[in-house]
């Protein structure tokens, strides 16, 4: 009996000991969970500060109309709201709203909003409620409605032309701290925001732009260089699946390819890597070969690491999109393993520091084909009038326009005023709309038909447009434009499935990141983005085609032609 007494003594003695000191195991738990409850809760209190500001940095006259600085305003939030305790943080964010003043867009005008069905919503503003952000916050939010005309040269966002959006007013700094947090939660925030309410293809991610945002906030918070914060920006936004999306200086996003890369242009054909050109004398490697590995990394792995930090419509045809990232290596002297005529080889490759410049051969902007048929290069456009080229071309059997380049002026356009007699509607394009953030408005779009300001005559013979996954943005949207001609047949295969403008957005250290900025659809309103437009007829170069250095969509477009004019 006394010896149980003794026991229990001892151990309440061991139990006080251990209590004491925060050595004791128990104690040292209890620390390790309290420090993931309060990083989890700070990740929280940020993804709710970054909603609030971005809605109303696009909705409150205080920074429409340029009295408050938004950038200023942000840096001053987010330390305090970052370290308070989850009750506290509606109440911070609601006496922060107050203090911008009244809402007041001074004298202006109106904006009629088109009805429901001619327009977009992109935008998710359904964590706008009472158990969110508190009756105070949630009724502060809630005065905030459709904007008026107003003066938006001092805005977070104007718009060129009233259609196109506009974030020049983003200011950048000379010295960016790295180390920072409310710098690098800026760049973030910033890109976010500006994604949620002005990227028209949000519904089609295979990802909720939304939950995204609770990810990247602590790999920001991690980063404290450079490095890091571009390619957590660059890592963001490939989930937009876009090709327009990328940095317009790459030197950092490079560095971490590799110092070094070879001068060789890559494509897809059966399902493989293939080489398609090689530019230089001193490369070892020729058209036709497969690629299989980089420095002994299966080249599907080499890809998948790639895709990481860039953007694509599609993934199971992204090889032309990224063939100038793939080459990359550490190692000027790079082993590069292929398949060439049917023989597995090892290849000892010399890479260039940096990107290599390649220098394709110059292209004549119309020429004459075999057969009396005509070719028009839309990317070597410079001086020439469409107008002289086709009344050369007014008495030739066919017309190929190849699709496949980047048309380098606005010029082709008017080419759908010889190849259709009518105007017709060629596209649905959804702009956003000035008054709600985040909503998109649709709007026709018709070419076509000869006017007074672009005389012409209408083109009878047969016409041919070669796409294929190299034909992109412009090139799609002039597919569109001229495909709905009597007499025009598309030829290739489905297009890039990137269209729409270009919008840039200045980062805070200085860099851009660019973005599709305006929706784009068929006729009937039919998807484009990230599937591309579907040929007429089917045609695929082969990897023998390849090697041989056959334009395997060209020849088959002269064939097309040469046999309706035999009809």
């Amino acid at each position: 009996m006394k010896r149980g007494r003794r026991l229990v003594k001892l151990l309440a003695v061991l139990l006080s000991i251990c209590l004491l000191f925060t050595s004791c195991a128990p104690a040292g738990v209890s620390d390790e969970k309290s420090t993931d409850l309060k990083y989890s809760q700070e990740v929280q209190n940020l993804e709710k500060l970054c909603k609030v500001w971005g809605y109303t940095k696009y909705y409150h006259p205080a920074f429409l109309l340029g009295q408050k600085d938004w950038d200023k305003e942000l840096k001053k939030l987010i330390p305090v709201v970052s370290e308070a305790e989850e009750e506290e943080v509606n109440n911070i964010l609601h006496e922060w709203f107050v203090s911008l003043g009244e809402i007041d867009y001074g004298n202006s005008e109106s904006i009629t909003l088109p009805p429901e069905e001619e327009r977009i919503e992109q935008a998710d503003t359904s964590w706008i409620r009472e158990d969110y952000l508190g009756a105070e916050l949630t009724e502060d939010l809630s005065q905030l409605g459709p904007i008026p005309n107003i003066d938006r040269s001092k805005s977070p966002v104007k718009f060129n032309q009233g259609k196109y959006p506009d974030f020049s007013n983003e200011a950048t700094h000379m010295i960016f701290n790295y180390g920072n947090m409310s710098n690098r939660l800026l760049g973030l925030f910033r890109v976010w925001n500006a994604v949620e309410y002005y990227f028209p293809y949000l519904d089609i991610m295979d990802e909720d732009w939304g939950e995204l945002l609770a990810e990247y906030i602590p790999k920001m918070l991690e980063g404290r260089d450079q490095k890091t914060f571009e390619l957590t920006i660059a890592e963001l936004t490939a989930h937009l699946q876009d090709a327009h999306v990328a940095l317009l200086d790459q030197k950092v996003f490079l560095n971490a390819l590799g110092k070094y890369s070879l001068p060789v242009e890559l494509t897809q054909a059966e399902g493989k890597v293939v080489v398609q050109n090689v530019f230089g004398d001193t490369c070892p490697l020729q058209r036709g070969d497969i690629i299989l590995k980089l420095d002994g990394v299966e080249i599907e792995q080499v890809i998948e690491e790639r895709q990481k930090y860039l953007s694509d419509s599609d993934k199971e045809r992204i090889v032309p999109h990224i063939s100038s990232y793939l080459l990359w290596s550490d190692s000027q002297t790079m082993e590069v393993t292929v398949m060439r005529d049917g023989k597995e080889e090892v290849l000892s490759a010399q890479g260039y520091v940096g990107a290599f410049n390649q220098k394709k051969k110059k292209t004549a902007a119309y020429e004459m084909l075999d057969g009396n048929i005509g070719l028009i290069n839309p990317e070597a456009f410079q001086e020439e009038k469409l107008e002289d080229i086709m009344q050369e071309y007014k008495d030739t059997d066919g017309l190929i326009i190849d699709l496949r380049q980047y048309p380098s002026n606005g010029e082709l356009d008017y080419l759908a005023s010889y190849l259709k007699k009518e105007p017709t509607v060629c596209s649905v394009i959804a702009f956003p709309s000035q008054s709600i953030p985040g909503v998109m408005v649709l709007e026709e779009q018709s070419y076509g038909g000869a006017s007074e300001q672009y005389p012409s005559y209408y083109y009878e013979k047969p016409v041919v447009l070669l796409m294929n996954e190299e034909s992109v943005s412009a090139s799609e949207f002039h597919v569109m434009i001229l495909r709905g001609g009597e007499n025009v047949t598309v030829i290739g295969s489905n297009s890039h499935g990137t269209d729409g403008n270009v919008v840039f957005l200045p980062l805070p250290n200085k860099n851009v990141i660019r973005f599709t900025g305006l929706g784009v659809y068929t006729p009937e309103m039919g998807q484009t983005q990230r599937i591309g437009l579907i040929p007429d007829i089917e045609v695929y170069p082969t990897i023998e085609g390849i090697k041989e250095g056959k334009d395997e969509l060209k020849e088959a477009a002269v064939t097309y032609i040469q046999e309706q004019n035999e009809k």
